[in-house]
């Protein structure tokens, strides 16, 4: 499940490396576990009014979900999508983009059909839908 996160929250994190507590001036979304609450991801947007985009500051997988031997699957995908769908919603047209780190450029454009501009990676229209469609419960 995705809501979210409060700054309480943010500074009790022990398993992300990122201090998040200082993303408090952006939209940060934790995806959980209903069951434990365990939080297995965070992302943190910002809205880009003027260039009708949202742009992905940050996205972090929790330290025990990333490598061969991850307990959850697919967390950066379902993040990405719900970045897709608050874009939609905020009338971008899907329209995301990010600045990804060097080793990661590939991974973007191969697994999440981004495309470069610039420094910039950006997906929009089909290609957010497709990925809405692929990791979210998407209904609608």
């Amino acid at each position: 499940m995705i809501t979210p996160a409060d700054n309480k929250e943010l500074e009790k994190l022990s398993n992300f490396e990122f201090d998040w507590s200082s993303e408090r001036n952006y939209e940060v979304y934790k995806l959980y576990i209903p069951k434990s609450g365990e939080i297995v991801g965070l992302l943190s947007v910002a809205r880009i009014i003027e260039e009708l985009r949202l742009e992905i500051r940050l996205l972090e997988i929790s330290e025990e979900n990333v490598g061969k031997i991850k307990r959850y699957d697919n967390i950066a995908g379902v993040l990405i999508a719900f970045a897709c769908k608050l874009s939609f919603l905020s009338g971008f047209y899907g329209f995301v983009s990010l600045i990804p780190k060097t080793k990661l450029i590939d991974h973007y454009i191969q697994k999440y059909g981004f495309k470069k501009f610039g420094r910039h990676l950006a997906i929009e229209l089909e290609d957010s839908e497709i990925l809405m469609n692929r990791y979210l419960n998407y209904e609608g």
